[in-house]
């Protein structure tokens, strides 16, 4: 049976994945670095996602995409073991490298106003954090206003894990979220909105009598610590970003509504009826099970 390509609708996210035990695998070097946007590169292009933002810190990383074919868990799963393996290499690391039993977080981002939001916030992450001064000094992975204004990123071939007749280089381009019409006004948005926060983070650090971290410190960070800083139980995990009242109605109409339709269907679908059509959305059944989904 040929599986459909296309099951989930177009959608922008703010992609999160951490690390087991929140340790620092994901720490700052050259060689981190370009296994992180070699293997991102490859996967985009494989999967037809789009980038527009990434950021990955020393436990955890953040990605704010498009989901133009409608295949996010295939993308996600196939990134999450290339990177995983070849962390293993780096590392020396002999168990697994992801948070367990959790999966990734992925956030329906609404509109402009909360894709800008989330890219804002993956580019201000390391400031945001206590790290370094500005996202220009996070010596890891980070798409700057200055790569985004580029539009791309490259890697060559880490030379670990992949094969000798995986590609040598692997570039990745960084696109403007289809929900903006003009590059230049997103640029000068975005612009905006990081010289507004980043001066609010600053501010907010300095009131707590806390400084940077800086760069040289962070690069000498031990792969196998974690932070001090116990993790909250039970933390909300979203489904969706909305920033004004209508759009959080909106979207949580359509999440109800969704959920709705999918218990009445799989309902049916476990009664015998196999014709039932999922609502547009469904995964798993659909993917892996042969299930009809609405379009």
């Amino acid at each position: 049976m040929t599986l459909p390509r296309r099951v989930l609708p177009a959608q922008t996210y703010l992609v999160t994945r951490r690390c087991i035990g929140r340790r620092f695998l994901l720490r700052p070097d050259d060689a981190l670095n370009n296994v992180f946007v070699y293997c991102l590169g490859l996967a985009a292009t494989k999967y037809g996602v789009e980038v527009h933002a990434l950021g990955a810190m020393s436990n955890h990383y953040h990605l704010v995409l498009t989901d133009v074919e409608g295949v996010l868990p295939d993308f996600m799963a196939w990134l999450n073991r290339q990177l995983a393996k070849c962390i293993k290499r780096l590392r020396g690391w002999d168990e697994v490298v992801w948070e367990p039993n959790v999966t990734y977080s992925a956030v329906e981002l609404a509109g402009p106003t909360e894709v800008l939001d989330k890219v804002a916030y993956t580019l201000l992450n390391p400031v945001s954090a206590g790290l370094v001064r500005s996202p220009e000094r996070w010596p890891g992975a980070l798409s700057t206003l200055q790569t985004l204004q580029t539009g791309t990123m490259k890697a060559k071939h880490p030379g670990i894990w992949f094969k000798d007749h995986a590609p040598k280089g692997a570039s990745l381009a960084l696109t403007m979220p289809p929900c903006f019409a003009d590059r230049v006004d997103y640029i000068q948005a975005l612009r905006a909105l990081l010289t507004s926060r980043l001066s609010q983070v600053r501010a907010e650090l300095r009131r707590q009598g806390r400084g940077f971290v800086g760069r040289t410190r962070v690069r000498k960070t031990v792969v196998t610590d974690q932070p001090t800083t116990k993790k909250p139980r039970f933390e909300r995990n979203p489904t969706f970003s909305a920033l004004t009242r209508g759009a959080w109605r909106a979207a949580v109409k359509k999440l109800r509504a969704f959920r709705l339709a999918y218990r009445e269907a799989y309902r049916a679908w476990r009664s015998g009826a196999r014709d039932i059509a999922f609502p547009a959305g469904t995964w798993w059944v659909v993917r892996c099970a042969g299930a009809a989904a609405a379009t």
